[in-house]
């Protein structure tokens, strides 16, 4: 959150649950039949693999990273951090808060590594209140996007979504009079039906003006929630500007790009074929922040060959 230290952006994440450990099997969850896991045994022969005729990818070039992966060390240390992210070779970053700096300081400390900050996640009280000031400081930075990441647990079930919905129209035509687009970023519990049947991914994005609310897809929530990247892909055509690259192991565990068992090649290619802007590697409890997001960039370099060399080593 803008101007908020890592505390802050704790208090975000805190709803997430832990993940399950329990084994996958081929075939027993929806979203690893069609991502085409990089294991013996799972199909790889559907329609836009790879290996098959898929028209081409218009993947973005740049390779993007969301800061909440270096968050620990953003505290202490933002422009030797900020530094060594650069030096791995990334080009762009989504901001989860500003380290108790201004956004021209941000946006200073950015310019000074050749980053750019294209993104940036906000609260939805963020969103209810002070929000003009937070597109301010957005295009202070220079973004492109304003996206909220998750939704209390109060706000939830299907009176509360169309509530939110409702704040995320109001929310995107005022981040389209500042030359910004808004977005909402899953994890897995949007990907599952309510009481009512309804997916709540689908209530929001339904009730929700496509011209106005953009959906960044997390991949590996996606993923784990029992979804289909590409028929989500597919059924949103356009809608999803910006995505989330992490990685899953078979049984659920969250991995560096490369060191799980989803190709993301073949979803980020149709991501681009349908308006994919921006990719940000992300990793929610990486053991050392820096390896971290080093490996996951060289894994995601070989999908984006014009992305830059890892400089780093």
């Amino acid at each position: 959150m803008t101007g908020k230290a890592a505390g802050g952006m704790l208090d975000r994440r805190r709803f997430l649950v832990a993940l399950p450990g329990a084994a996958v099997v081929a075939g027993g969850l929806p979203g690893l039949g069609r991502v085409w896991a990089r294991t013996e045994g799972w199909s790889v022969g559907a329609p836009g693999h790879p290996g098959s005729d898929s028209g081409g990818s218009q993947v973005p070039s740049a390779i993007g990273l969301q800061l909440y992966t270096v968050r620990s060390v953003m505290t202490g240390d933002p422009g030797g951090t900020l530094a060594a992210i650069a030096e791995i070779g990334y080009q762009e970053v989504e901001l989860a808060g500003l380290y108790g700096m201004s956004a021209r300081e941000m946006k200073a400390r950015l310019d000074a590594v050749g980053l750019a900050a294209t993104s940036s996640h906000h609260s939805v009280q963020e969103v209810r209140a002070g929000w003009q000031a937070t597109l301010e400081a957005a295009v202070a930075l220079g973004q492109r996007l304003v996206v909220v990441p998750a939704l209390p647990a109060a706000e939830r079930d299907g009176e509360a979504l169309r509530r939110v919905a409702d704040d995320f129209n109001r929310a995107g035509e005022a981040a389209r009079a500042a030359g910004l687009r808004f977005g909402y970023h899953n994890h897995d519990w949007e990907m599952r039906p309510g009481s009512d049947g309804v997916r709540p991914i689908d209530l929001l994005l339904d009730r929700t003006d496509p011209e106005l609310v953009d959906w960044q897809m997390d991949i590996f929530w996606v993923v784990h929630g029992g979804a289909d990247p590409m028929a989500e892909l597919d059924a949103r055509a356009g809608r999803v500007t910006s995505v989330h690259v992490k990685d899953r192991t078979a049984a659920g565990d969250m991995v560096d790009v490369g060191a799980g068992v989803i190709d993301f090649r073949p979803v980020l290619a149709r991501a681009g074929e349908l308006g994919l802007l921006h990719q940000y590697v992300e990793h929610d409890q990486p053991g050392d922040p820096i390896e971290s997001v080093r490996a996951s960039y060289r894994a995601l370099r070989d999908i984006v060959p014009s992305a830059p060399e890892d400089q780093s080593a």
